[in-house]
């Protein structure tokens, strides 16, 4: 008889550091990018079939005629991205994104932009779960077509469904 160790529910990663970028991969009959699956705790596709990606980097406008930005974006039903707040320096987002322990009241809306770095943004995902970021970083190339961006953050992301977050 064989015995295998497996990893429990308890080993759930629900923390982490990021890089996203809004690069396409060719997919054969459409283009995908990566995103980030907080259940999987890492990067995967956008693959329209797969629904694994909870959110994702893009560069563009987010309204007609606006200008060009990094932004984030979900596949969910109802707006996922709330502003915590903008902060002048890294201590100071850091020390609000440790201080960042429940789900408050916020105005949600459809897509977290302008990104810049010391934000921090709170994240809804399709299945009614909370995650907390960090922005670490934004990089945007506009002189290229399409346009390009990069983005670092610091996530935590609460598996239950709680509006608590877990420590890191």
């Amino acid at each position: 008889m064989l015995m295998f160790a497996g990893c429990g529910s308890d080993d759930q990663k629900t923390s982490g550091t990021i890089i996203l970028s809004s690069d396409l991969y060719d997919g054969g009959s459409y283009y995908y990018a990566m995103g980030l699956s907080f259940d999987e705790a890492g990067e995967v596709p956008t693959l329209p079939d797969q629904y694994r990606a909870d959110i994702w980097l893009m560069a563009g406008q987010v309204t007609t005629g606006g200008p060009v930005v990094a932004f984030l974006t979900a596949n969910t039903f109802t707006p996922p991205f709330a502003l915590a707040g903008t902060y002048g320096t890294e201590s100071l987002a850091k020390n609000a994104f440790s201080e960042l322990m429940t789900v408050g009241s916020y105005s949600w809306g459809e897509f977290a932009s302008p990104l810049a770095a010391h934000q921090v943004w709170v994240v809804k995902t399709r299945d009614s779960k909370y995650a907390k970021l960090r922005i670490i970083s934004v990089t945007l190339n506009t002189s290229v077509t399409p346009a390009a961006a990069t983005c670092s953050f610091e996530w935590v992301w609460q598996p239950d469904g709680s509006s608590t977050f877990p420590a890191k």
